[in-house]
C-alpha cells in the first residue's frame, strides 16, 4: 500500500496523544440502570469502548485524507528490439563552427532551433537581410540525430549529454518522440570540457563510455547493445583505457558507433583518426562522418543488421485508490462510539 500525502499520517499519533490526554482527565462510571450495571461488572471493557472507537475513527479518518492506494495493474509489453544510448557532446569545441562543405549542406540553414521546423511564412526582407548564426559543430550533432532516431522504430533508446561528466536526459524508452523533443534543445547546450575516458586515474567524473556502460548493466536487456556518440572527438583517450573500454564492451555485446561531426575526422584520416575511432573500431563499431551519406547509410545500416532480442518491459502499472475503505471504517467506528456512548458517561 502506498499513500499519495503520506506526511499526514505523522497527525495519527499527535491525535492519539491528544485523546489519551483529555481521558485522563475523566474516569467512566456506568448507567443508572440496574441491568447495564450488571453488564458493566461483566464487561469492564465497555467502560473504555468510546475513546477506543473515537480514536479510531481520527486514525481512519487521517488514514483517508492522506490517500491510500494499492497498485492494481501492471501490463508487460514484449518487444523485439535492440537497446542503444546515444551520447552527445556538448563541450566547447562544439559550438566551433563548421566550414565543411559536405556538413555544412547537410545540417543546412542554423537559423531554428529544430532542424525540421518549418520557415517562417512571415519572415520580412528586413529579416532575411539579418545575419545568420553561425553553423556550429552542435547544430550539426542536432541534426544527425534528427536522421538516426526516426529510423530506430522499434528499437529502445536513451539519450545523454556530456563535456567533462555525463548528464542523463532520458533512461531507454521506445517512445522516440521523447528523444527528438530532448534533441530540439541540443544546439542551445555549451559545456566545458571533454572527458571520453572516465573515471580513470586521476579523472574521477565518469564520461559517456563507462556510464553507458553501466547503464546497459542496469537496464539493458537486449543481446544487441549499441552506443551510438555524437562528437567531434576531440579528447584523448589512454591506450590502456581503451583497451579496458574493448574488453568490457566485448564482455557486453555493446558496439560503439560514431558520429562524427567537424573537420578534424577527414583531416586525421590519415593518421588513423582521432583516440575514438580506435575505440570505436575496437568494438566492432563504425565512424559515420556526418555529411558523408553514404558513410552514414552504412554504418545505420550495420546496426540493422545486428541481431534483435526478445525483450519483456513494464508498461504500465495503475493504482487503486481506497480512501473510500478508510472512510467507510471511520464512520463504522463512529457508530460503535455513538453506540457505547449510550451505556456509559463520564465525570468531570
Amino acid at each position: 500500500m502506498n499513500f499519495l500525502a503520506p506526511l499526514l499520517l505523522a497527525l495519527i499519533p499527535v491525535a492519539l496523544v491528544l485523546l489519551y490526554l483529555h481521558e485522563r482527565r475523566s474516569r467512566a462510571f456506568g448507567h443508572s440502570q440496574v441491568s447495564t450495571q450488571k453488564n458493566l461488572r461483566s464487561l469492564p471493557f465497555i467502560g473504555k469502548l468510546p475513546v477506543l472507537a473515537f480514536g479510531a475513527v481520527l486514525a481512519l479518518l487521517i488514514v483517508g485524507l492522506a490517500r491510500p492506494v494499492v497498485p492494481e495493474l501492471k501490463q508487460f509489453q514484449t518487444l523485439e528490439t535492440r537497446d542503444i544510448f546515444i551520447a552527445v557532446d556538448i563541450s566547447g569545441s562544439m559550438t566551433s563552427e563548421v566550414t565543411d562543405p559536405s556538413q555544412t549542406a547537410y545540417a543546412g540553414s542554423p537559423n531554428t532551433t529544430s532542424p525540421s521546423s518549418p520557415a517562417d511564412s512571415s519572415s520580412t526582407g528586413t529579416d532575411a537581410a539579418a545575419p545568420k548564426p553561425k553553423l556550429t559543430r552542435l547544430v550539426v550533432a542536432q541534426k544527425a540525430i534528427s536522421t538516426f532516431v526516426p529510423l530506430r522504430k522499434g528499437d529502445r533508446i536513451g539519450l545523454m549529454y556530456f563535456d567533462d561528466e555525463a548528464y542523463m536526459a532520458w533512461p531507454l524508452t521506445t517512445d522516440t518522440n521523447i528523444i527528438l523533443k530532448y534533441n530540439s534543445r541540443t544546439s542551445g547546450y555549451s559545456g566545458g570540457g571533454t572527458n571520453f575516458q572516465g573515471p580513470w586515474k586521476g579523472e574521477t567524473k565518469y564520461g559517456p563510455i563507462q556510464t553507458a556502460i553501466d547503464n546497459f548493466d542496469d537496464m539493458g536487456q537486449a543481446k544487441s547493445k549499441v552506443l551510438v556518440m555524437v562528437t567531434d572527438g576531440d579528447d584523448n583517450i589512454d591506450p590502456d583505457r581503451i583497451q579496458d573500454f574493448i574488453q568490457q564492451c566485448k564482455q557486453r555485446n555493446i558496439r560503439i558507433y560514431a558520429l562524427g561531426v567537424g573537420e578534424s575526422w577527414a583531416a586525421a584520416q590519415a593518421t588513423g583518426g582521432p583516440d575514438l575511432r580506435k575505440l570505436v573500431e575496437g568494438t566492432g563499431g563504425k565512424v559515420m562522418i556526418v555529411g558523408d551519406v553514404a558513410d552514414m547509410i552504412k554504418g545505420i545500416n550495420e546496426i540493422n543488421d545486428l541481431e534483435k532480442s526478445r525483450v519483456e518491459i513494464a508498461q504500465t502499472t495503475s493504482f487503486k485508490d481506497i480512501f473510500a475503505i478508510a472512510i467507510l471504517l471511520a464512520i463504522i467506528f463512529g457508530a460503535i462510539y455513538h453506540f457505547s456512548e449510550l451505556f456509559v458517561r463520564k465525570s468531570v
